[in-house]
């Protein structure tokens, strides 16, 4: 689905086509020190969320570990809170038809257990989110508040790509109507949306984010110009901010698994500005 959390370059030759992993190392282009590029995942069992040796080794010898989001700043999670609620007085039943509501409403009470009263401003998209949890099997952890700690251990400092405001106004160019539809889709069609989660989870085991690509791209595809809102223009605003960073101090970047694969993923727009992108296995 969207949250993981998606050419113009496709004449680029990259590994990244052809290579699976979730770590790259990135050199070259004037960098005295390399930097690295982790693809996270926003829907993971804590069970499943491990730093592995090769992730450890890059956070060693990097300096400053940079997220989307600054996930140490205090008050972000309120910040977040406030601003994932529709203003105006828009609401969910003003949003979707009789049926559709009391649809939505019976799901959250019955597999989420919450009712539709106490989320029923949350932008529709954002309680896409939380509709998807109970598909997991288990209350989800974070990757990355995994590697804030790990960060604090090896005392580097935290940054984030963009802030509260930032992230929101992305979701804000999908239209309500948009997200509506997208929410009563998740629902309507539960058994094609375990099936998505499902693939989403076995192909980031597998690290595999081309296909993660992929997968997010045709999520996306009943919303028009999400796709370039949450990833494309994303990964674009991102770059020269990685540059600079990465320029300044060896950086250990993580970011959701879904910008890095695709003609315009973080990956290739980084090889497109000359520098060596390479897997870590």
């Amino acid at each position: 689905m969207f949250a993981l959390s998606l050419g113009i370059l496709t004449s680029l030759h990259t590994s990244a086509q052809d290579t699976k992993s979730l770590l790259w190392k990135i050199s070259g282009n004037g960098l005295e020190k390399p930097s690295y590029l982790f693809g996270t995942i926003h829907l993971m069992c804590p069970d499943d969320i491990k730093i592995t040796d090769a992730m450890q080794e890059g956070l060693q010898v990097t300096e400053q570990l940079v997220l989307e989001l600054d996930m140490d700043e205090p008050g972000m999670m309120q910040e977040m809170m406030a601003a994932s609620m529709m203003q105006d007085g828009t609401n969910l039943q003003s949003l979707l038809s009789e049926n559709d509501y009391q649809l939505v409403e019976q799901y959250l009470k019955d597999s989420v257990g919450i009712p539709i009263q106490a989320v029923g401003t949350m932008k529709p998209i954002l309680l896409s989110t939380v509709v998807m949890l109970p598909l997991l099997g288990c209350q989800p952890g974070s990757y990355e508040m995994k590697l804030v700690e790990a960060a604090k251990q090896n005392e580097m400092e935290i940054y984030g790509l963009e802030n509260v405001g930032d992230q929101i106004a992305e979701f804000d160019a999908i239209p309500l109507d948009e997200q509506s539809d997208y929410l009563v889709k998740t629902i309507r069609e539960y058994d094609q949306s375990v099936d998505e989660i499902e693939s989403l989870l076995k192909n980031y085991e597998q690290q595999d984010i081309q296909n993660l690509y992929k997968l997010i791209h045709e999520s996306m595809a009943d919303m028009e110009g999400a796709e370039k809102a949450l990833l494309e223009d994303r990964n674009k605003k991102w770059l020269p901010m990685m540059e600079e960073m990465a320029k300044e101090k060896p950086s250990f970047f993580a970011v959701g698994a879904g910008h890095l694969g695709g003609p315009q993923g973080v990956i290739n727009l980084l090889k497109a500005s000359g520098y060596k992108v390479e897997a870590v296995q």
